[in-house]
């Protein structure tokens, strides 16, 4: 099988998850108002945010701090990197999915300082390889979902080649080539490996599989054909 072509169709979660891999949310329905939300965590009867639009300044800075908030989930964005600063200061965040939020090296930085985050999910980010490499401060990132025009290459594997306690990735339109997985085949937990778009050739995936056989591996929304979980959907 080459790295483009497709076997089924795979629908998108929030998270990345290998199938029998963790159970993923269902999708939400509308949320409630952005101040009944953050007044739920505020009094303890709720751990979470979801935000269907763009957060005002005002509300971006009632989050400053807020202790109790697990997971905030920007549907719209946009968390740019003095957002990032903000989102730092969250002392009990666990899981971040920042949509449209172009967060570049520096917000990566910031995130980094969150250091009870498990699950990142950053679809259109702008940071570099160098910006992925501040995550190794989070010693309980697990999950990792991200995508942006300035990952490419060797460099993108051998950053996320430092954070050894990823469980699940995935890498959207980013081509890393052969060289690249390469580098991820190091991770010593990774479970669930999504790659879209990364140019990597089958001699590359049969090296991949002879170190890493019971990898869960989807290649452009599909079953490698080498996936040991391949019959089981």
């Amino acid at each position: 099988m080459t790295a483009t072509k497709p076997l089924a169709l795979i629908v998108s979660v929030a998270f990345v998850v290998g199938c029998g891999g963790p159970v993923a949310r269902p999708p939400e329905g509308s949320a409630r108002p952005f101040t009944e939300q953050r007044a739920a965590v505020r009094d303890g009867r709720a751990s979470r945010i979801v935000a269907d639009s763009p957060l005002t300044d005002a509300a971006w800075e009632s989050l400053r701090g807020l202790a109790g908030l697990r997971e905030l989930r920007l549907r719209h964005g946009v968390a740019d990197d003095a957002k990032a600063e903000i989102l730092a200061t969250l002392p009990d965040i666990e899981r971040l999915v920042l949509r449209e939020s172009p967060l570049s090296d520096a917000g990566f930085r910031a995130i980094a300082r969150c250091r009870n985050l498990s699950h990142l999910n950053v679809p259109q980010a702008a940071c570099t390889a160098v910006g992925l490499r501040t995550l190794r401060a989070v010693p309980t990132l697990r999950s990792l979902r991200i995508g942006g025009p300035n990952l490419a290459g060797r460099e993108v594997g051998e950053a996320v080649a430092t954070l050894e306690s990823l469980e699940s990735l995935h890498l959207i339109d980013v081509a890393i080539g052969d060289e690249g997985l390469a580098a991820i085949a190091g991770l010593p937990g990774l479970r669930t490996l999504y790659l879209d778009g990364a140019g990597v050739s089958d001699e590359a995936w049969g090296r991949y599989f002879q170190t890493n056989p019971d990898v869960h591996v989807h290649v452009d929304q599909a079953h490698h054909d080498r996936d040991p979980g391949r019959d089981h959907d």
